[in-house]
Formats: structure tokens, C-alpha cells, sequence
């Protein structure tokens, strides 16, 4: 039965990242890192991969082949060796430092995700390619692609997260080389080192390096003896607590489209870390057979309840957007130079006749399952935007207004399309329109999301990431899209003059900003002591409760008056 579930072939990613043994390596790795960004680069070997679609996930890997046959393998661990060597990447070859000879798997022998699991385990490996009959490859197994498919995140929930972490972790401070730090992972043949700071005796993590960004690194030909780990670590490092289900760790890394959970204590120190293979390894199979029939009984009772939740909440929805139940609130955005309001963030409230004041973390998860976030949304965008060119009639100067857009929205086909309708009709510049998005939605589809922003920059509006910090910043994630401005999140302001890890983590992102040429609004500030430290390190933008709480429409003119004269 667990087999009837589980499609085997969706966790063979097709290997798109192909090179020759003769193949320059500098080219290799830029191959590589392209794969990291769900974009098929072949070097000097087209078509030699059958089925070549893109994968659902990049492999961390490329594949050698000459005339045809695979010879060998080039991963993101021998990345790390190379550049602990300082090897020079245009003059060496792939050949010189490739696996050989590679571990593969034939596909008729492929009949269940244990198979593939036990002989990575076997070998120590962590990229196993699959074969047909001719003995081309079809593509390659990872331990991510198998926990995809497995969806095995109800069979962990009654073992907790300290039965299997990783207890030894490597650690460097945010000041450490990267060159010494690349050092340690090769050392230690180990795919990441915990960037930590110490307060009082105990180690708080502050962010990541991993195997990956020493790639992208070197594919960016980047000195690693000039940069630091709190220059290229992915931040912030999520966490789980000991005590936790693994239930619960599984299920954040795949929210987050992540490898790696830090394990904390109750004060938020390290306790250790622990990664898929952990999680994977605890599984038996006759374990999963014995509960899953159980699971199948329970999981169709609360299907049945879903839908008819789903369709109450539904009519609630669409007869609240018909009777005008909606409003919008705005908070507004100081300029910490010039101390004056140049923007303001559209809030949506819901008023219900029964129900009152009901929380936009209870509607909208509703409207976004439902289908109602693309009307409401719309809703949201003329009215903001109405109510924008309204303050200006009034006197006000041209105030920029932002609005939060979800997943569902942005890959709506008439997206683009009803945002310039909807400017043209109400009569405002698309230069103070400025779209928020978390970076949870840049990951549905990479390719689609690009095309958008560009279409939407042309257009003259500005795209905002907001709580950044929140999500899994990397450096192929800078890297991949263009931004316009950085909200960093309101956690990471909060006590943040108190607070080493958050002040730290609040610094690096700033300084990463300015460098990449991006503006930074920070989220969440309520005293003034949070606004001198956010000047004096650069921050462009501040909002929050030290400068006001959310306003109606009428009441946000009304501050900026009052506002003004203070300034």
C-alpha cells in the first residue's frame, strides 16, 4: 500500500548539468551554480541526458560523461577541497578532479525508495545517478528528491528531534575567513559550519555556511581570503528545539525549501543541528507499512471535514467582499535622514456584523485555500491606490504606498495586466507603487516570478521583499532575483540594542544591502533607542509603533499633519 502511494519516478530529478572530462572547471562550476537556479546548462555535451525537464529542486551536482557514457561526478563537497587548494579554475580541468568511478543505480532495479536509500547509505554518498537499459542516465536520486516523495512527516511525529541530532557541530564566528572556514568543511568532510556569537558563556546562532555558497563563491570568481563568514552566510539559520517532534523539524524544511535546522535550548543557544539525512535514516519500512492503513482512515474523515469547513468559510468570504465589510489601514514609513513620512503600508482589516474584528492571520490563509485572495486582492490594489491619489488631492505630497501580494496572485496570468489597468483608472504613478512580497513566494516558480518583476519594474513600480530574515536568504537567492528594497522583519528589531544575535544579524543585512544596491525599511519599531541604532548603521526606512500604529484612511492625513509640525 505505502508503494501505491508513492510515484518513485517523480524523485528522479532529470541531470540537466552535464560537462566533459575536458571541460574547464571554472566552466564547471558556473554550470553548476546555474542548476542551483532551475536553468538546464549543458557544456560542450547537448543532449546526451535523456528526458532533460528541470528539476524540482537543484541536484548540487554535474555529471561527467564522453561519448555518451557517464565517467564521472563533480560535487558541491569537492567545491570545497578546490578551494582550500586555490586551485586555478581556468586552468584545471574537470577530469582532474572528478569522482570516478560514480555509484549508480540501473531504473528497473529502482522499485522503492529504500532501495535507493540504503545504497547511498552503503556508499556515503550523497547524488545517485539512475540508468536505462542502454546505460544512459535518466537522472539522479537525492536524499531530498526521496524525502519529497516519501511526504513522511506523519510517520516521525511521536520521535523527538534530540533522538538523532547531530550533537557536534562546527562552529566559526561572523569575523572568520571564509578561506578557513571552507578549510574546516574540507577537514572535516562535513557539508556546513554554524556562524555563532557568545554571550555569557553560550553560542547563538546567527547563520549558515554551507558547501553551496562556497560554490557560488568560486562561480563568481570571488577572493574567499578578502571575505568573512558574516559577509556570505545564509541567515537566519531556522531552529527547532530539542524537546520538538521530528515531525515538526521535517515539516519546517520543507516549508522553507531547506537541508539544515539548528537545534536550540530554551535561551536559544546551540544544542546542535540536525539535517534530512537524520531525519531519513529513523525510518523502517515496516514501521511506515504497519501505521499508514490507520493514517489512510483518519486522513479521509478530515478530508471530508475540510471541504465542508472550506466551503462555509468560502460563502463567509465572498458575502463579506459583497457587502463591503473590508477596509484599509495604513502605517506609515519615516525617512530616518530626513525624519519626514514618504510612504505607507496598506493593511487590510475585516469588520464582520457578527463576528467583529476578525484578524487577517485567520482570513486570509482562508481566501488564499479558497481562490477569494485574487478578487480580494484586486480589491485591495484600486482601493489602496484610489485612496493614494485622494491624500494627494488633499494636499498631501506624492506618499508611496505599498501593498503586500501573495503567490496565488503574482502567478495569476492577468496579474500584470489588471495592475496597469488599475493604475491607469485610478490615476496614480506607478512610481509610488511599491509590492511587497515574502520570500516564501519567489519559490513556487522561479522562472515565472523573474518574467513578473520584470514586466512590473518596466512598468515603473518598485518590488519590496518583506520580513526578510524570515525566509532562507542565500546568495543564490540575492543573486537570482532583482530586488528594489529589503524589509528586514520586526523579530530581529525587537530588543535589538539588547540583543547581540539580533543586532548582528540586523547589521549584516543592512551592510549586505548596501552593497548590492538595495533600500531597507525595518519593520516593528517601537522605541528610540531602536531608531538611533537603525540610523547609525545605514537603515534608509523605519516603521512601527514609534512613529504610529496602523491608521484609517481619514486619521493617516490627519497624523501627517500633526507629524510634520513636529518633525
Amino acid at each position: 500500500m505505502l508503494d501505491e502511494m508513492i510515484n518513485l519516478q517523480n524523485a528522479i530529478i532529470p541531470a540537466c548539468a552535464v560537462v566533459t572530462p575536458d571541460t574547464p572547471l571554472l566552466q564547471a562550476l558556473m554550470a553548476m551554480n546555474q542548476s542551483n537556479k532551475q536553468q538546464c546548462l549543458l557544456s560542450e555535451a547537448p543532449n546526451l541526458v535523456e528526458n532533460s525537464t528541470l528539476p524540482s529542486h537543484s541536484p548540487g551536482c554535474v555529471l561527467v560523461m564522453e561519448n555518451e557514457e557517464l565517467v564521472g561526478i563533480l560535487t558541491e563537497r569537492d567545491t570545497v577541497k578546490l578551494a582550500v587548494k586555490g586551485e586555478n579554475l581556468s586552468q584545471t580541468t574537470v577530469k582532474e578532479v572528478m569522482v570516478k568511478p560514480v555509484i549508480t543505480l540501473n531504473h528497473e532495479e529502482f522499485t522503492d525508495v529504500f532501495v535507493a536509500y540504503n545504497m547511498m547509505r552503503r556508499f556515503q554518498i550523497r547524488h545517485l545517478p539512475i540508468l536505462n537499459q542502454q546505460k544512459k542516465v535518466l537522472g539522479l536520486v537525492t536524499l531530498t528528491s526521496l524525502r519529497q516523495v516519501l511526504n513522511y512527516h506523519h510517520f516521525l511525529r511521536f520521535r523527538q528531534v534530540s533522538e538523532v541530532m547531530t550533537r557536534h557541530v562546527m562552529t566559526v564566528y561572523p569575523f572568520t575567513p571564509v578561506r578557513e572556514v571552507a578549510q574546516i568543511l574540507a577537514q572535516y568532510n562535513i557539508s556546513c559550519i554554524v556562524v555563532v556569537v557568545e554571550q555569557e558563556g553560550l553560542l547563538y546562532p546567527v547563520g549558515i555556511v554551507t558547501e553551496r555558497d562556497i560554490l557560488q563563491l568560486q562561480a563568481l570568481e570571488l577572493t574567499l581570503q578578502n571575505l568573512t563568514a558574516e559577509t556570505v552566510m545564509s541567515f537566519p539559520l531556522f531552529s527547532v528545539k530539542s524537546i520538538e517532534t521530528l515531525s515538526t523539524a521535517q515539516q519546517i524544511l520543507q516549508k522553507h525549501k531547506i537541508r539544515r535546522l539548528a537545534v536550540v535550548g530554551e535561551q536559544g543557544e546551540l544544542q546542535g543541528i540536525i539535517t534530512e539525512s537524520n531525519l531519513v535514516q529513523v525510518l523502517d519500512p515496516l514501521e511506515l507499512y504497519g501505521i499508514l492503513e490507520i493514517l489512510e482512515r483518519k486522513v479521509m474523515q478530515l478530508e471530508e471535514c475540510r471541504i465542508i469547513l472550506l466551503t462555509k468559510q468560502d460563502l463567509e468570504l465572498a458575502k463579506a467582499l459583497e457587502n463591503n465589510e473590508f477596509s484599509l489601514y495604513y502605517q506609515p514609513q519615516a525617512d530616518l535622514k530626513t525624519r519626514e513620512i514618504v510612504g505607507a503600508e496598506a493593511l487590510i482589516r475585516w469588520i464582520s456584523p457578527q463576528k467583529g474584528n476578525i484578524s487577517p492571520a485567520e482570513f486570509i490563509p482562508i481566501a488564499e485555500n479558497t481562490g477569494l485572495i485574487i478578487p480580494l486582492g484586486k480589491w485591495v490594489l484600486r482601493t489602496a491606490c484610489t485612496e493614494a491619489v485622494a491624500w494627494k488631492n488633499a494636499g498631501l505630497p506624492p506618499i508611496e504606498i505599498a501593498i503586500n501580494i501573495s503567490a496565488q496572485q503574482l502567478e495569476d496570468e492577468n496579474f500584470v495586466l489588471d495592475v496597469r489597468s488599475i493604475l491607469d483608472q485610478t490615476g496614480l504613478e506607478p512610481q509610488r507603487l511599491k509590492l511587497e512580497l515574502t520570500e516564501s513566494v519567489l519559490v513556487h516558480n522561479i522562472n515565472l516570478t523573474l518574467e513578473k518583476f520584470k514586466q512590473l519594474q518596466e512598468l515603473g513600480i518598485e518590488i519590496a521583499i518583506d520580513d526578510f530574515g524570515t525566509g532562507y536568504a542565500s546568495l543564490s537567492y540575492i543573486q537570482n532575483f532583482l530586488f528594489d528594497i529589503l524589509k528586514i522583519d520586526r523579530c530581529f528589531i525587537k530588543n535589538i540594542t539588547q540583543n547581540n544575535k539580533n543586532s548582528a544579524i540586523v547589521s549584516a543585512i543592512i551592510r549586505l544591502a548596501r552593497q548590492l544596491n538595495f533600500k531597507v525599511i525595518a519593520e516593528g519599531v517601537e522605541t528610540q533607542l531602536e531608531q538611533d541604532f537603525l540610523a547609525q548603521q545605514g537603515c534608509d526606512f523605519i516603521q512601527g509603533y514609534f512613529i504610529s500604529p496602523p491608521l484609517p484612511f481619514e486619521e493617516f492625513c490627519e497624523f501627517y499633519w500633526d507629524y510634520s509640525k513636529l518633525k
